[in-house]
């Protein structure tokens, strides 16, 4: 991934913007927030270690050099102001197409922009989102997407990610030789989403996203601020929110915490 050459001449049929490459970062989420102020309408930056990568709600996001896919991915698009969280529908949905057709593996979507990966019976978290919006007079003026996609087990395993991260690959596969191809092809599938969702509104994306969320049909723990409760996933709503059955009746989650229940067998 150091060949900047080889990223834009990848990217740069893309986007018409910037892209760099960092052998290190604190946080390409940062760089890309640092450029949309600078003006810059499209960016792409990646960085091969993250010093203080950021998953939700501030939580870290482990990102050990040579270890994974590091990118964040700035854009205008002409979106509802609240359409953010369709953007990490998009986002999942488009490393899930990825890494199918790039490396034929079936990455599980869990809601809302998680991706799984199943290693032993169990799933492991092999993928993070985070996308970040900024108003100006009430619209959408830029939005940034940040992706960490998991590639190899790093050589010394922090205890957070031994119980619960995943990597795609052992060391040694074919995926060193693909990493342009993976990021080119999740950036490319990304914005074609964007443009769907431009031009058309969500409705392509949320019925694409029902038939592979792996959330639906499946008794889930759902986590919130206030509460902690257990039920069954009976759908995606139109504004992409969880829709839950309980024995109070169903519940709707736009931003929450979800578990799926272990498989048993």
């Amino acid at each position: 991934m150091k060949n900047l050459d080889e990223l834009r001449s990848s990217l740069g049929v893309l986007i018409d913007g910037v892209i760099e490459y960092h052998d290190t970062l604190p946080s390409t989420q940062a760089r890309a927030r640092e450029l949309a102020g600078e003006g810059a309408g499209r960016a792409v930056v990646v960085a091969g270690e993250q010093t203080a990568g950021r998953g939700r709600v501030a939580r870290r996001w482990e990102s050990p050099g040579g270890s994974g896919l590091y990118f964040s991915v700035l854009f205008r698009p002409a979106l509802p102001a609240g359409a953010v969280h369709m953007v990490n529908i998009a986002a999942a949905l488009s490393v899930a197409e990825t890494v199918r057709s790039l490396l034929g593996l079936e990455l599980e979507l869990k809601w809302p922009n998680d991706l799984l990966i199943e290693r032993e019976r169990e799933f492991r978290k092999v993928c993070g989102i985070l996308s970040e919006s900024v108003l100006r007079n009430g619209a959408l003026d830029y939005c940034v997407t940040g992706i960490g996609l998991n590639l190899y087990a790093p050589p010394t395993l922090t205890p957070e990610l031994k119980d619960r991260a995943g990597w795609l690959c052992v060391r040694g596969d074919k995926i060193n030789r693909v990493r342009v191809k993976l990021l080119s092809g999740v950036v490319e599938n990304f914005f074609g989403w964007v443009c769907v969702m431009e031009r058309e509104g969500a409705g392509l994306l949320l019925k694409e996203y029902r038939e592979r969320c792996a959330s639906v049909g499946r008794v889930v723990r759902v986590e919130t601020d206030s509460e902690i409760l257990t039920g069954l996933c009976s759908g995606i709503g139109d504004d992409g929110e969880l829709m839950v059955e309980t024995p109070e009746g169903t519940r709707r989650f736009h931003v929450a915490d979800v578990t799926h229940a272990r498989l048993e067998g």
